[in-house]
């Protein structure tokens, strides 16, 4: 059920950036700034007093109030996809799919030449697959919950819609186990 509603909530949020292309705003007038973009995330999983890496490329669209008493606050869907697993003690971990919806949170006197800042509060869900090849045992395992972090973004080019992006955030959090990441890409703004 809560892995429908992430993905749900991440299509709605791709869906309402494409339609950047055609509004800048809402029908009432309020203004928005839409943001995608891509970036490849480098995983930690501490699971069993192990820590396995694999890495992600995750695809991110948001739509951001620009203007009144909501300036600053937006929401953004995130898709994640495997580029590789990582392997300790004849153990494999691989991500299979990761996803996420959040609340946005930025400076609403945010100017184009500033850093920007943006705080992520949300929930995501992760899709663990695990293999032991001495048993030939394969599991996988979705854990989901409240998720949290950050993204810092500094345009490539003056004058260009182009940001550098860093966005770390910690996807799930148990007595057993930990996922967090750390992300580099570009993104554009509309």
């Amino acid at each position: 059920m809560c892995k429908r509603l992430v993905t749900s909530l991440c299509a709605l949020a791709l869906a309402s950036s494409a339609g950047a292309f055609a509004q800048g705003q809402t029908p009432d007038g309020l203004p928005l700034a839409y943001h995608l973009s891509g970036q490849a995330t480098y995983t930690k999983i501490k699971a069993s007093g192990e820590s396995f890496s694999p890495s992600l490329f995750q695809f991110r669209a948001d739509v951001e109030v620009t203007n009144g008493m909501l300036d600053g606050i937006g929401l953004q869907g995130m898709f994640g996809v495997p580029m590789s697993n990582d392997e300790k003690n004849d153990m494999t971990l691989d991500i299979k799919q990761q996803s996420a919806a959040y609340i946005t949170l930025s400076n609403p006197d945010y100017e184009p030449g500033d850093l920007r800042v943006v705080i992520l509060l949300g929930y995501a869900a992760t899709e663990l697959e695990t293999h032991l090849p001495s048993l030939g045992d394969k599991q996988q395992d979705t854990f989901s919950g409240f998720s949290y972090g950050f993204s810092l973004q500094d345009r490539v080019v003056e004058g260009k819609n182009y940001y550098w992006a860093l966005d770390c955030a910690r996807y799930f959090k148990d007595d057993n186990l930990s996922i967090d990441g750390c992300g580099l890409g570009v993104s554009y703004a509309f």
